[in-house]
């Protein structure tokens, strides 16, 4: 197939397109002129690049006969400082925008990379809802299928360090102290390569869903505190975390509870994670300790 990928050059982007690759497609990266390649260095001269701030997107769909569009592209607004203009663009306008293109250019799905966090925790999750509703509609008034896939907390190697656990993982490595809220907030941990595993799922079995919309809910189906996971993490790196706990307050809109309902995912795409917390997080830490000054990696 023909794939258009959008976050390449992030977390879940850099995990997935090799496993692309090997599956004999071809595919096409929308990134910007200023992106940081480093993840995806090795295999940069098998992709196929448009620079996203220098060209009409429409001039990719006239280029390419595009069969699906696998959108990972977003803004979390921790390095914008909750920018809502800069939030919007990315979670809002360009994905709308490539689903307006991928219709008009006959795209067969669109695979959308959506967060199990409310719209009223965050302007990040809230802009990943608007989108979502804007999704509906075209879903049910255009020839293209919609896939939602509905993430819980990834986690992986390369993740970007200003997410919880990748700082927890430096600060322990470094003997660095943390502050920390309570740490009573239950998520569902999943490794970044079951979740690569669900992507290749859902493409493998894109001709056998009826409906064109559908959501798949990705997660282990459990959850576990903060405070516990940390504990793993710190037996996974074999040395204690200096983390101050309560000193920062609870978000107003807190949740306290997220796991997956993989019922769905199980049934019709036959996937399932098979990636304990234990090994996911032993993979981790050794990554970490191989890689702890990343900027050299960046070169």
């Amino acid at each position: 197939m023909n794939i258009l990928v959008t976050g390449a050059t992030g977390f879940l982007g850099s995990h997935l397109l090799p496993e692309l690759l090997e599956k004999e497609n071809n595919i096409i990266v929308l990134k910007r002129s200023f992106s940081d390649t480093w993840r995806i260095k090795d295999i940069l001269s098998s992709l196929k690049e448009y620079e996203i701030d220098k060209i009409d997107l429409e001039r990719v769909f006239q280029d390419n006969s595009i069969d699906v569009i696998i959108h990972l592209a977003t803004d979390y607004g921790k390095k914008n400082n909750n920018n809502i203009i800069e939030i919007m663009n990315a979670n809002v306008v360009l994905p709308s925008r490539l689903l307006e293109l991928g219709t008009r250019h006959k795209v067969k799905a669109f695979i959308n990379a959506d967060t199990s966090i409310n719209s009223l925790y965050s302007l990040y999750s809230a802009s990943k809802k608007s989108f979502l509703e804007i999704a509906k509609s075209f879903s049910a008034n255009y020839e293209i299928k919609f896939i939602n896939i509905v993430l819980e907390y990834m986690y992986g190697e390369r993740d970007d360090d200003t997410k919880f656990i990748p700082f927890v993982i430096e600060s322990i490595l470094n003997g660095s102290e943390i502050n920390a809220t309570g740490g009573e907030q239950k998520r569902d941990f999943i490794y970044v390569k079951d979740i690569v595993k669900a992507y290749l799922k859902v493409l493998g079995n894109m001709r056998n869903f009826k409906e064109k919309f559908i959501e798949f809910s990705i997660g282990t189906g459990q959850s576990i505190s903060l405070r516990e996971f940390i504990s793993l993490i710190e037996k996974a790196a074999d040395r204690g975390a200096n983390i101050n706990w309560g000193v920062i307050p609870y978000k107003k809109n807190e949740i306290f509870d997220s796991k997956a309902d993989i019922r769905t995912s199980k049934r019709l795409l036959d996937w399932q994670p098979s990636v304990s917390w234990k090994d996911g997080l032993r993979n981790v830490i050794n990554w970490y300790k191989l890689n702890t000054d990343k900027s050299s990696l960046k070169g």
